[in-house]
């Protein structure tokens, strides 16, 4: 192996144990996340203002989880965060009808299983 390659692959095997520790932390940060998110969920059935208030806990949760998770090499937990908060970016911020609400919950709760698997991986 010239030089060169060797540089590369300790480079590359640097980069990879980098991101490792930054996937790391970021599965450490998950059962914060959660909670948030699952005391905004129950909140969504407590009228306007704690509906409103729980979406907003949720978008930006989502955004968050979104945002970080395809940088580190977790594509379905950043996918499926990122169409939850698209999905609750665009309902009213209002009392929900009831089978908004009950899709809404489904959705979140598939989010939750998922960062609660990585959240055991760590």
């Amino acid at each position: 192996m010239s030089g060169a390659a060797a540089k590369t692959t300790a480079d590359q095997g640097a980069v990879e144990q980098a991101l490792a520790g930054l996937r790391r932390d970021f599965c450490r940060g998950l059962e914060e996340r959660i909670c948030r998110i699952e005391t905004a969920r129950v909140s969504l059935g407590t009228g306007a203002q704690g509906t409103a208030g729980a979406l907003n806990v949720i978008s930006a949760e989502a955004h968050r989880i979104s945002g970080v998770a395809g940088s580190l090499g977790l594509a379905s937990v950043g996918n499926m965060a990122r169409d939850l908060e698209t999905d609750v970016e665009g309902l009213p911020k209002g009392a929900l009808p009831v089978a908004r609400a009950a899709e809404l919950d489904k959705q979140v709760e598939r989010l939750l299983d998922l960062l609660e698997e990585h959240l055991e991986d760590d």
